[in-house]
């Protein structure tokens, strides 16, 4: 368990610290070759997507930071399958065209690119078309926008349409005060139901069933990888997509995305029973948090639609509700938000009284949903103290279909116990921390629980095919607007049906979709590692709230080590989500002199390991047989020894409880909730290229069949050697894309040791062919 807490520690600090975003979208060269590629400033993206047809609007706008004008070379390089409509840039208020390079010629360009960027990542897009452009001048200390347009055909497979839009790039950074944003019209002669990203947390408005906007800006997430983007039609009132990627010889794995359409009637809506309890005990008065919780509160009566009924119940020491009864309409909302605004805080908690008086107002009216909205600042104070007792009594009076939802505010909590509340009855779990608005927080969870539409969901198929291992095991309510992502293990291919059922009101539904799981889909890899990242974060969260076990950890490890996830029990992969490369820039969202949250784990000067060269990893590595047995010899950077010790102690003498509650207690609770949905890729610790497994070790790309012996063979990264690999050997791009600093074993057992500031500048092309001959 020690272990757990220290990894998990290490994971809220470094989720802390962001990446600025990365392009590799447009270039600006200057034709002086000394001179550095000019910075990025702002990159705005706004694409209309037509069915199949996707016209994308590029604007992006460079700096010249030297003190002379500049005449300098626009790249900009094209999707594949794009056709290019406009491609202007706007110079003294005039229009200048570009040339279109093809691919066989661009290839020299694309080397070029490279070589100035210092971008391996570059490397996939050799072999694309290209568009260029002179740019003179550029003013000195001055701005320079470029605009293109072009049009493309995305790819469409049954009823699910694919966008890409090309990001990739790893040393190209916009500073923090630059601009990216992307925004999307998307329109459909035929109803659209799902929406999704596996590369970026995208947000989407869905105007009719037509018609949506899709967003995504950098504030969300790095840039270090392509946009896909997917969107499915159907004539269904519940759109069921289904994402297949098989292995060979294995068992498949699909992603399982359902959502409403966007236009549903009064009957398709359940009217609700909502319950608000707020607490009102004396620590509510710190930092102003009864006024934000105040404000909260009243968003969620004025999240309530016609039907709807509710009351408020405010407890400190005791509890007091303001109705007896469950009531409605807009005079007694009004009434409320005046009896809201005369609660003062003072007194103690009493959390176990304030659930058991919520629960009382159940009438089992199957037509309803119920809802409870627990807020709360502490712990229980008042009455029952023990949290097992207070949820044996929860669990003892609760109705099958209650909805419990915990708001977990501060640190000072217990936040196992609001975790297991909300877990064990098809609610959610959230937490406010110090720093957090809980007004913005409280107001978009009711947002997203507006207007239920279906509840108990349950998938089933038909004979031969099955869906094994599903995450969520516990499929939540659907949502108006919403959309759940359900991750599996598939048994069985071909076709065959899916079953949706669930309730609307005392009505049972069932909704039928035909299902087709090929023996060679397209590959889809992220479909298994989010699967497989989704287990971890539940079998962590089992060993956070009930200890270590032999068999929770064993499997750990096993998913750990097959999909290169970081955990406490694989610390090899030394570089989790979210580390730094070598070259990179971070920034982190808390202003200097601020805390984290983590008492004094992160913040404005957090500092973080420096990455190793590739040589000084080769040493670090010479004390053990291969790469596979020095997995333990390395540690991501923890920080905050205080925090670590606290909770060494508390393991030590058996009490889990502090690494349940306070500080501790919130920042795990938040950690594996984000993992345990996690939906979206991460960052790749752990890769195959050209039929080798290659770890990340400290910023380093190694083989993991790298052995002491092994002979090695360096050459520097960008140097003539370099290229001169590239080009006899094209199939080592993906190998070199990986980034500037890497160690791969070649087919006659040297290994290729790439670095950026040593090894080899030239290489002979017989040597290039002994390097790829088995034998010699």
């Amino acid at each position: 368990m020690c272990h757990v807490i220290r990894f998990l520690l290490a994971m809220v600090l470094l989720k802390s610290m962001m990446l600025s975003p990365t392009q590799a979208q447009g270039h600006l060269l200057p034709r002086d070759r000394s001179l550095p590629p000019m910075q990025l400033v702002n990159h705005h993206i706004k694409v209309l997507l037509e069915d199949q047809v996707a016209v994308t609007r590029v604007k992006q706008t460079f700096r010249n930071q030297s003190n002379r004008p500049l005449e300098a070379i626009y790249s900009f390089h094209v999707p594949r399958g794009a056709s290019v409509k406009d491609f202007s840039m706007m110079v003294n208020g005039k229009k200048v065209k570009g040339e279109l390079v093809e691919a066989a010629k661009a290839k020299s360009i694309y080397t070029e690119i490279v070589r100035r960027t210092m971008d391996p990542g570059l490397l996939e897009y050799v072999g694309s078309d290209l568009l260029q452009m002179s740019v003179f001048p550029v003013p000195a200390r001055g701005d320079q926008e470029v605009e293109v347009s072009f049009t493309s055909l995305a790819s469409k497979r049954d009823s699910i349409v694919e966008y890409h839009y090309p990001l990739k790039g790893q040393t190209q950074l916009l500073r923090v005060s630059g601009e990216f944003s992307l925004e999307m019209e998307l329109k459909s002669s035929r109803p659209i139901h799902n929406i999704y990203s596996p590369t970026h947390p995208i947000s989407f408005n869905r105007k009719s069933d037509r018609h949506a906007t899709v967003y995504f800006d950098k504030s969300m997430v790095a840039l270090d990888r392509d946009l896909q983007l997917f969107y499915s039609t159907g004539k269904d009132d519940i759109g069921l997509t289904v994402i297949h990627h098989k292995p060979d010889h294995r068992d498949g794995y699909a992603l399982l995305l359902l959502a409403p359409r966007a236009d549903i009637t009064p009957e398709q809506r359940i009217p609700r029973d909502m319950v608000f309890v707020l607490d009102t005990s004396g620590s509510m008065r710190e930092d102003g948090k009864i006024e934000q919780a105040k404000k909260a509160l009243k968003y969620g009566l004025d999240s309530l639609k016609t039907g709807d009924r509710f009351t408020v119940i405010q407890f400190a020491t005791t509890v007091n509700a303001f109705s007896t009864s469950l009531v409605s309409g807009a005079d007694q909302i009004a009434s409320a938000k005046k009896w809201i605004d005369t609660l003062e805080p003072t007194g103690g908690t009493a959390i176990s009284d304030a659930l058991t008086e919520a629960l009382k107002l159940q009438v089992g009216d199957k037509e309803r949903q119920y809802c409870i909205i627990f807020l709360t600042d502490g712990k229980p104070t008042i009455g029952e103290t023990e949290s097992a007792r207070i949820l044996q009594t929860v669990q003892s009076q609760i109705r099958s279909g209650t909805r419990l939802f915990t708001f977990g505010v501060g640190y000072d909590l217990d936040a196992s116990l609001l975790d297991q509340l909300a877990e064990k009855n098809r609610g959610s779990s959230s937490f406010v921390k110090p720093q957090e608005d809980m007004e913005i927080k409280v107001s978009h969870f009711f947002s997203q629980i507006n207007q239920p539409v279906l509840t108990d969901l349950k998938l089933t198929t038909s004979e031969g095919v099955r869906l094994l291992d599903m995450y969520p095991p516990q499929i939540p309510d659907l949502f108006h607007g919403g959309q759940i992502v359900v991750l599996a293990r598939t048994q069985g291919t071909g076709k065959s049906s899916i079953k949706l059922s669930g309730s609307v009101g005392s009505l049972n539904k069932e909704f039928h979709y035909e299902l087709d799981l090929q023996e060679k889909p397209d590959a889809k890899p992220y479909v298994e590692e989010l699967w497989a990242r989704r287990k971890v974060g539940y079998l962590l969260d089992q060993i956070r709230l009930r200890g270590e076990s032999k068999e929770l950890v064993d499997e750990v490890v096993l998913l750990a080590k097959k999909y290169g996830i970081a955990t406490p029990y694989t610390s090899y992969l030394v570089i989790p989500d979210d580390v730094p490369r070598p070259g990179e820039r971070r920034w982190s969202p808390v202003p200097p002199g601020q805390s984290s949250g983590l008492g004094g784990m992160a913040g404005g000067g957090a500092s973080l390991e420096r990455s190793r060269s590739t040589r000084e990893v080769l040493k670090m590595l010479e004390s053990s047989k291969s790469v596979a047995d020095s997995r333990g010899a390395t540690s991501a950077v923890m920080g905050g020894k205080g925090t670590l010790d606290q909770a060494n102690r508390a393991l030590r003498a058996g009490d889990l409880q502090q690494t349940q509650q306070g500080r501790l207690g919130v920042d795990l609770s938040v950690q594996m909730n984000e993992m345990k949905n996690q939906s979206q890729q991460s960052r790749q610790i752990q890769r195959q290229v050209n039929q080798r497994n290659c770890l990340e070790v400290n910023g380093v790309w190694v083989d993991d069949q790298y052995k002491k012996a092994t002979p090695t063979f360096a050459i520097k990264t960008m140097s003539k050697a370099y290229f001169k690999l590239l080009e006899v050997k094209p199939e080592m791009k993906e190998v070199l894309q990986l980034g500037s600093s890497l160690i791969w074993i070649a087919p006659n057992g040297t290994a290729i040791v790439v670095d950026p500031n040593t090894g080899e500048e030239e290489i002979t092309e017989a040597e290039i062919t002994k390097l790829f001959t088995k034998g010699s």
